[in-house]
């Protein structure tokens, strides 16, 4: 598309009102390029291209009129004439059923002298009126009498014989461009449209919006596009947000932050199935609190929450990010050692968290309060091939090391 003619469309105009202006141009185009050439033209050509056109208006109204013939509708039989009429010149339709009796008659020329002259002088030149039957499945249901509006014709005929043909030619062809380029600018803002709706439906990327065309109705479907983009774009991060929120929910302990037994138990099963498939070791440290009621009884229970939160951070920060931590329950926690690379890595964990857990652990009331833990090791698949055989193989080390009195115990 041009400059210019972008420019011009830059004034956001109604559908309607754009093909208005394109018929209005296109007519200009058709009747100034007729009126000039046709002082040039013959007889011959217009009365052949008249009598073919005359053919093609009996030949389109039978096949329009075929439905509402067969049931006799009149009101069919008008709107389907009208329609006719917008395009082109009658003065005279009449249609007859099969049995040769009038369902409809319109007249358009008055029944004054120079209409009848009118009529008979076109008769002369035309074949007046003309007959057309109406056929439905290949039986005659029905017949058309048709007469030209002359009128027209009459002007055309002073102006030459080959002013039709010329006229034709040059109003098509003006008609075609004009109409072809406001083809391509509607036909351009549809389909961003359906690029941008394509692109949502596949990516469902809602961040994007339609461009604004300069066609009032398309502009006014992209703004109310963009809106429910828009408010999909708000629903859509809610909801995500309220899943984060969920999924967080689940799978982690509302006082410490760290994972829930759930979460871990899912985590510790899909870390065997790994591990047995790559051939690799796995160290499950089963940990917990000494003496931790004493704490909650002395204390109070906001005490021994602020212990446990404080405990869970001071083994957060001895593990790798590939390790698992995870609260059970309780005053118990839980280490996933993925993967284990030496044996004397447990004992220098171990030894870790009995060094974290030595120094005091200050409350917010300032009081300090001292709190231990007992550890118990297993490893796969060397203590246990299966989760649950896993667990309790840490869970009976953990007990070893309370029975000896020892801070840590290594399957």
């Amino acid at each position: 598309m041009s400059q210019n003619t972008s420019v011009n469309y830059r004034k956001v105009v109604t559908l309607r009102g754009l093909m208005h202006k394109a018929q209005i141009r296109s007519n200009l185009v058709g009747i100034i390029t007729s009126g000039t050439i046709l002082t040039v033209l013959g007889l011959f050509a217009l009365v052949n291209l008249a009598d073919h056109n005359q053919k093609l208006v009996s030949r389109v109204l039978s096949y329009t009129l075929e439905a509402a013939v067969v049931f006799k509708d009149s009101d069919a039989i008008r709107e389907g004439i009208n329609l006719i009429l917008e395009t082109e010149k009658l003065s005279e339709v009449v249609v007859f059923d099969e049995y040769g009796k009038t369902l409809y008659e319109w007249n358009a020329s008055s029944k004054t002298q120079w209409g009848q002259i009118e009529r008979q002088l076109l008769g002369l030149i035309l074949d007046q009126p003309r007959i057309v039957p109406v056929r439905h499945n290949g039986e005659q249901v029905g017949e058309l009498q048709i007469y030209t509006d002359g009128s027209v014709f009459f002007i055309f005929m002073m102006c030459g014989v080959l002013a039709v043909f010329f006229s034709l030619i040059i109003s098509t062809l003006g008609a075609n461009i004009e109409g072809g380029r406001i083809h391509s600018f509607i036909c351009k803002s549809v389909q961003e449209l359906a690029s941008i709706a394509r692109k949502i439906a596949r990516e469902r990327s809602f961040k994007l919006r339609a461009p604004l065309s300069s066609i009032y109705e398309i502009r006014e479907l992209a703004e109310d596009l963009n809106i429910l983009l828009d408010e999909i774009e708000t629903w859509e991060g809610h909801l995500q947000q309220e899943n984060t929120s969920l999924s967080y929910k689940a799978n982690h302990d509302s006082l410490t932050g760290v994972s829930n037994r759930a979460y871990f138990e899912r985590v510790l099963s899909q870390q065997v199935i790994s591990a047995r498939e790559k051939g690799r070791r796995l160290a499950l440290l089963y940990i917990d609190g000494y003496q931790f009621k004493s704490i909650n009884d002395t204390f109070g229970h906001a005490a021994g929450d602020e212990v446990l939160v404080t405990t869970a951070k001071r083994l957060g920060a001895l593990i790798r990010e590939q390790d698992q931590l995870a609260r059970l329950g309780g005053d118990e926690f839980a280490i996933l050692i993925q993967p284990l690379q030496q044996d004397q890595d447990l004992e220098r964990m171990a030894s870790k968290i009995v060094d974290a857990m030595s120094h005091p652990i200050i409350l917010e009331s300032g009081e300090r309060v001292s709190f231990s833990l007992t550890i118990g090791v297993a490893t796969f698949p060397q203590q246990g091939e299966t989760p649950k055989a896993l667990m309790q193989a840490a869970d009976d080390a953990m007990y070893t090391a309370k029975k000896n009195e020892k801070n840590f115990h290594i399957s």
